[in-house]
């Protein structure tokens, strides 16, 4: 099985974010394996029917050369609040397949929706996704992901986020929290910083 995967929303045909996905693998398949060729994710993908109407997650499996690839319909899960949990030996630095460390955390969240996991004090992401708070002026990402995701790499390029260093101790001080990732962006799940449950 491949060691590393690649998510990609596609929308009534189109790939989103192409770019940031061609970026992130050939920085793994590089800093994983030395493979110094680059890749394009369009070379490797047909878009047929059904996938050319609605929302669709095309998941790539992949490590030196590029593995099975997956089609299935996106259905955006309902999320309204947060657990806090702590580990501070978590390592998701690149998109690996095995997620069963973040599986295992994900099991703590008791009656909240999804956790939100705080690394050596620092906040890092929720489970499936990169988090953004809001301070009433500006959205604010965490400096210290577990994993830097492509909606989160674009944004910032935008100038629609920033990055900044936001302990734990921090959280209380910003209104909201919204999640991004590829199918997510800022305001399409907003949740109040009161919903975080400690």
């Amino acid at each position: 099985m491949s060691l590393l995967i690649e998510s990609l929303c596609c929308v009534d045909g189109e790939i989103k974010n192409v770019h940031y996905h061609n970026m992130r693998m050939n920085k793994s398949r590089y800093d994983l394996f030395g493979c110094k060729d680059t890749i394009n994710i369009m070379d490797y993908i047909s878009i047929r029917e059904p996938v050319n109407k609605g929302i669709w997650k095309i998941r790539i499996r992949y490590d030196i050369t590029i593995g099975p690839i997956e089609f299935e319909l996106y259905t955006k899960k309902s999320i309204q609040s947060l657990k806090v949990v702590y580990d501070d030996t978590i390592d998701y630095s690149f998109k690996y397949a095995n997620r069963s460390h973040i599986a295992k955390l994900f099991e703590e969240r008791g009656t909240a929706d999804d956790i939100l996991i705080i690394k050596n004090g620092f906040v890092t992401d929720s489970s499936s996704a990169n988090v953004v708070f809001y301070n009433r002026s500006q959205w604010i990402t965490p400096s210290t992901p577990l994993l830097p995701g492509t909606k989160r790499a674009k944004l910032i390029d935008e100038g629609k986020i920033i990055e900044k260093n936001i302990e734990v101790n921090d959280i209380s001080s910003f209104s909201n929290i919204s999640l991004i990732n590829a199918f997510l962006d800022i305001g399409d799940i907003i949740i109040p910083v009161t919903s975080i449950i400690w």
